[in-house]
């Protein structure tokens, strides 16, 4: 095994990426690239009530859209594959038998009625509740022959301790935590057993994953030494709360990717903002090569970050103002269903790609020029001021005669409408904007004229006189 940098992202596919778990993909990928190492997607698939292929097909697709490649996983062959867990369960028998022939694990026959009954029992005297090892002296005569028995991990009396990268000196007495399930009755490798397994063949050297995390890694790094392979410096990151400093959920307004993707977001909003969580690049907006030359472990907090959906907002609106009117096109033309030429809408994103905070607000705000407004009770009030009809007046005359419209048109009508009607402020342009959109509100009456052109402009105006 090479001492190049190997990290992994290991997903459990039983929902959507989640906010979280996309941080912690980022955070390895830049590490990976930053050390010129390898970036190793693997699948962890052993929940198999919960886990679906559904799941594990929509991870990989928003992890695609987010720009986070990979080196070896499921879909790239490298040499320690497979990269699914589901497919490695030969690999983990091999040892699972090494630990039971060398007197480091022993089949478990406690009920789960026994077990809860213990458990109660314990919380009741106010210790920590943990297996007490009632099966470890078993002989091969006293096991039940009608029970399929769990695997347990024989613990040490020992006190592990490690350096996490970002929490420093940890250490834990492996007394509290007592023999744990390695392998379940159905045979399948529980997550503590596999994760090590994987790993060290795979030649993980560093762990960068969220501090829940952060209760596994004892147990896993008894493993480690128990198969004798060598133990990974590991990296546990805050986890992200709300504003309100509650695990991110969908009441903060998104909990996954996808939710995020389908509300309008740009990967590279995304990114950015994630770049913020946890880890103070010193730099409001950046690219992934920025990135990617300013990311540092230590650098990482170990205060919980906050996920803020507005700060996500203003970095979104500023990536949409920036992106290639060609990409938001193709982003929003299935809105369309030809309703309008490719050349009007490309003219029209482009005119209001600066005044929108997410995707979906472009066809939103856009169909709404391709039908005949429907007047606000605002708008209502300001077309029966006296002065409103003399300004529609003079602009469907100014806008008669011209042949197409324009900035410039635009600014030269305005400024005939003004002297003409001496006209000026609120009481010029509101009753224009209330006639063309029936809003008091909304996109610069500029944009406005371009996007409606001409026709549109005249039949708006004479609708509101017949």
């Amino acid at each position: 095994m090479s001492n190049k940098i190997r990290v992994r992202f290991a997903p459990s596919p039983t929902g959507h990426l989640h906010i979280g778990n996309a941080r912690t993909a980022l955070f390895n990928w830049l590490f990976a690239r930053q050390q010129d190492g390898q970036f190793v997607l693997r699948i962890e698939d052993t929940d198999t009530e919960r886990s679906t292929k559904a799941f594990e097909q929509s991870i990989l697709e928003d992890l695609e859209w987010l720009d986070l490649d990979w080196d070896e996983g499921p879909d790239k062959k490298g040499p320690f594959g497979p990269y699914q867990q589901s497919e490695r369960f030969g690999i983990y028998k091999k040892y699972v038998d090494k630990l039971t022939n060398q007197g480091k694990a022993y089949p478990c026959y406690c009920t789960h009625e026994r077990l809860e009954e213990l458990r109660q029992k314990q919380i009741k005297a106010g210790w920590p509740p943990r297996y007490d090892g009632r099966c470890r002296t078993l002989s091969k005569s006293e096991r039940p022959k009608d029970i399929k028995p769990v695997l347990r991990f024989l613990v040490p009396e020992r006190i592990v301790v490690f350096e996490d990268k970002i929490h420093k000196k940890l250490s834990f007495d492996a007394a509290v935590f007592g023999d744990f399930i390695i392998v379940g009755s159905d045979g399948i490798a529980t997550y503590n057993f596999a994760v090590v397994i994987d790993d060290a063949l795979m030649g993980i050297t560093h762990v960068i994953r969220g501090e829940d995390h952060l209760s596994n890694t004892p147990r896993q790094i008894l493993i480690f030494d128990a198969l004798c392979f060598p133990v990974p410096e590991y990296a546990h990151t805050p986890l992200i709360f709300g504003p309100d400093r509650t695990p991110l959920s969908k009441r903060h307004g998104a909990a996954s990717i996808k939710d995020l993707k389908e509300s309008g977001f740009l990967p590279e909003a995304i990114l950015n903002h994630l770049c913020h969580l946890g880890f103070s690049p010193g730099k409001e907006f950046l690219s992934m090569d920025e990135a990617v030359k300013l990311f540092s472990l230590q650098r990482l907090s170990r205060s919980p970050a906050i996920f803020d959906m507005e700060r996500l907002k203003i970095f979104n609106r500023a990536y949409i103002e920036k992106a290639e009117t060609n990409r938001l096109v193709n982003l929003v033309e299935p809105y369309f269903k030809e309703q309008v030429s490719e050349e009007w809408l490309k003219h029209a994103v482009e005119a209001i790609k600066g005044e929108v905070v997410a995707v979906k607000d472009i066809p939103k705000i856009l169909l709404s020029f391709l039908k005949q407004p429907i007047v606000e009770k605002e708008a209502e009030k300001v077309l029966e001021e006296p002065s409103a009809k003399e300004v529609l007046k003079v602009l469907a005359d100014a806008v008669e005669k011209q042949e197409t419209l324009n900035s410039d048109v635009y600014k030269e009508i305005m400024a005939g409408i003004k002297k003409r009607t001496g006209e000026s402020g609120k009481r010029l342009f509101m009753p224009i904007r209330a006639v063309l959109t029936g809003k008091v509100q909304g996109l610069e009456l500029e944009k406005i004229f371009v996007l409606l052109g001409k026709k549109e402009i005249l039949e708006r105006v004479r609708k509101h006189f017949a």
